[in-house]
């Protein structure tokens, strides 16, 4: 059991968030918007090229071990900067947005 809960606006960037049909957005960017509404600036590749876009969430994470965070139906945040996740293909992207940014 954890001893304390931690908000997703304190965790640290850049974030996966995974959904069960295996797809994932690469969050770099994370505001509340209004109680339980966050906004996300996220990145991907699209055509060999890193595209900045927008995505909503619509429910508050809730925090249920170090660096993880899970929202309904089965989707997770996890920090990207967690040892398990080095071979994942956003570690790549991150790598390459931040040699550019």
């Amino acid at each position: 059991m954890l001893n304390q809960r931690i908000d997703i606006l304190e965790a640290q960037l850049p974030l996966l968030l995974s959904m069960p049909d295996n797809t994932w957005h690469l969050i770099i960017d994370i505001k509340k918007l209004a109680p339980e509404s966050y906004l996300c600036s996220c990145i991907r590749q699209l055509d060999n090229a890193i595209q900045e876009y927008a995505q909503e969430l619509s429910q508050d994470p809730f925090h249920v071990g170090e660096g993880i965070w899970e929202l309904d139906y089965g989707c997770m945040l996890v920090t990207l900067l967690d040892d398990t996740l080095n071979d994942h293909p956003a570690k790549k992207l991150w790598q390459q947005w931040r040699a550019n940014n």
